[in-house]
Parts: C-alpha cells; structure tokens; sequence
C-alpha cells in the first residue's frame, strides 16, 4: 500500500469526517505506492520500503531474492517482484515512463531521484510542490484504463485494485506494480516500500541512503524514550476529524504511538483501525496529549478548549494540545520520519527541547 492511500480508503464519516477521515485515511497507504511495488515487512523506523499484503520477494537474474525488509546494492535487471494478487512481475530493464497513482508512491519517487522518469501521477499527489504541480493526473479511485494506456507507461505503481485496474492494464500488457493498501501497517514496512521502490527503479542506492539517514533519526527518537516506564506513558487522543473519528492501535498511524509508548485512548479501537468515539469516552479516558490531524479543515486549539465538558481533560488544562500534518501522520512515504520527531516532542517536550 502507498502512502496517503490508506486514509483515502477507510474513510467512512460523512462531512467534514469523511473528508477528513479520507484524507488521512488515503494519506496513510496511497503515498505508500511503493508497497505497490512489492511488499515486504522489514524496516525499522524509515520509509523506505514497500508493503504488500504478502511479503514480497525480488530475483534479478544471476542474484539471490532480497527477504523482506532487505534492498539490493545494484540496479541488477531483470527484476522480479512479487505482487500482491500472488502474480510475479519481471522488469527486464529499468522503467522510463512511470505512473504512480498513489501520492505516497510519488513521494517516495521524488526522494529517490526518479522524478524524472515520471509521465503521470494521482490527482492527489501534493508534495513535493513539483509533484502538485505535475501537469499530467490521473485518478487512481475512478480509474481510466484508457488514459493509463495512451501515457504508454512501463510500470505503474497500483495501491488499490479499483475497479480491476489492475486486471485492465495485464491485459493490455502494461507492467504494473500492485501492493494493497491496506498491508503497510508499520513504521518499518513503509521503509519496507522504499527499498523495493528503489529496486523497481534502479534506485537501489539513493533507497539505502535513505533508508539509512530515516533510521538514524528514528534511533534518536527512540533512544531518547528508551527509559520512559509504561506507568509514566501519557495517554492520546489523536483526532482525525470533529466528530470524533480517531486512530487506534489497529492502524498505521497508531503504530507510531505505540513507537513512542504512548497509551492511545482508542485501544484496538474494536477491531477497527478509525473508530468512532463520543465526546463523553474522550472525557472520561482524561487524554495528557491531544493531537488534532483536523486543523485543516477547520479544528483549533481554542475550539477544542471550548468544547463543553473538555475544561477538565488534562491535555487542555496543560494546554497540550497539537496539529499535525494529516499528510505526513498517514502517508507511507519519507516524511513519516518527519511526524515521528514530532509527535516525539508534542508528547514528551522534557525530552525534546
């Protein structure tokens, strides 16, 4: 799954929920594109690698398989990856033109210097600025089989099989790479993606980099924790939008939290990764941090603060509470490094200063 596609997917509020739970929801796996690629589950705290919803291999010929979580120190072609509908995809060269329907799939691409083999990308993509400013979009919800095929692309990047796209472009031949959106669940299974991106297109190197430079961030973050006692790990509300709907420990974003020993309020959130809460539940667990990925679409501080009943949650009283980028929180690409450090300082400043 790519980064930014997840959100986009789980959403189900309506409103400003469901604009928000989509969004966040889409940021987390769309982006991860490069799970698309194929998905293995390795990493530790950087994205660098794609998830599938199988762990997925890659052969060059003359080379052994990289396991999951490993990344190939040549641009060694052929190229078989594993998709994740169980098909093999072999790449006899490296691809020039690439679409990515997945903003976290084109993410990834900019960072490893590919961007200029791109021919298209999702409506979604955003960031970097070049990517919202590329002039040729695609929809990767409401696909358009005919509009892939006239790019002529050698490789498309799939994180969710609308409507048997990916069917569609076999059949015409085209190659593509589908990773399902829903397999990135991990901080490491997005560093998982990069690596088999930067397979995919001869970026073997600028993946390793990194990969490298995210997990000796990460360790930073982590190591500065190392010693914080479960009894002293504060408990978070991370709101996706104002009415309520948050990210349990079933979701991408809440494998963060649990990185950072945070107590998540939503718990496994019954099985589902964006549970619905009521103001009344989010009152009575007494959050220490509130972190609103809404701000955005209209949620600040000082109306969290008005909430009635809200007076008395500990994150308001110590005024601990803190917007995040929906898209760097949920989508599976390079900056999930960046929402790490983050949410690392909103939630314990003391440590971070």
């Amino acid at each position: 799954m790519f980064a930014g596609d997840s959100a986009r997917h789980t959403a189900t509020g309506n409103g400003a929920a469901g604009r928000i739970v989509a969004a966040i929801v889409a940021l987390l796996l769309l982006a991860v594109s490069a799970a698309l690629v194929a998905g293995c589950g390795g990493g530790s705290s950087n994205p660098a690698s794609p998830a599938n919803g199988s762990a997925a291999a890659a052969t060059s010929s003359g080379g052994g398989a990289p396991g999951a979580g490993s990344t190939a120190t040549g641009a060694a072609f052929p190229l078989t990856l594993q998709r994740s509908d169980g098909k093999p995809l072999t790449l006899d060269a490296a691809p020039k033109r690439l679409v990515s329907l997945s903003p976290g799939a084109t993410e990834i691409i900019y960072a490893l210097g590919a961007e200029g083999e791109l021919a298209a990308v999702d409506r979604d993509a955003d960031y970097p600025p070049a990517a919202k400013a590329f002039p040729t979009r695609l929809d990767a919800f409401q696909p358009n089989v005919e509009a892939i095929a006239a790019i002529k692309p050698d490789l498309v990047f799939v994180a969710s099989d609308s409507s048997g796209l990916v069917a569609a472009l076999d059949r015409l031949g085209i190659p593509v790479l589908f990773s399902d959106l829903n397999s990135v669940k991990t901080f490491d299974d997005v560093l998982t993606q990069i690596s088999l991106v930067g397979q995919a297109t001869g970026k073997n190197a600028q993946a390793e980099s990194l990969v490298s430079a995210m997990r000796a961030r990460e360790k930073k973050v982590i190591d500065a924790i190392r010693d914080v006692p479960a009894t002293q790990a504060p408990a978070v509300y991370h709101e996706v939008d104002n009415t309520y709907y948050t990210a349990s420990d079933a979701s991408f974003i809440g494998s963060l939290y649990k990185l950072l020993k945070a107590k998540n309020i939503a718990g496994d959130g019954g099985g589902s990764p964006y549970p619905q809460l009521t103001s009344e539940k989010i009152i009575a667990a007494n959050p220490q941090v509130i972190v609103l990925a809404d701000e955005a679409f209209g949620t600040t501080v000082d109306s969290v603060k008005a909430r009635p009943g809200w007076q008395g949650i500990d994150a308001v009283k110590r005024s601990a509470i803190f917007a995040i980028d929906p898209s760097i929180v949920s989508r599976a690409g390079p900056r999930i490094i960046d929402a790490l450090e983050q949410l690392a300082k909103d939630i314990y400043p003391q440590r971070f200063s």
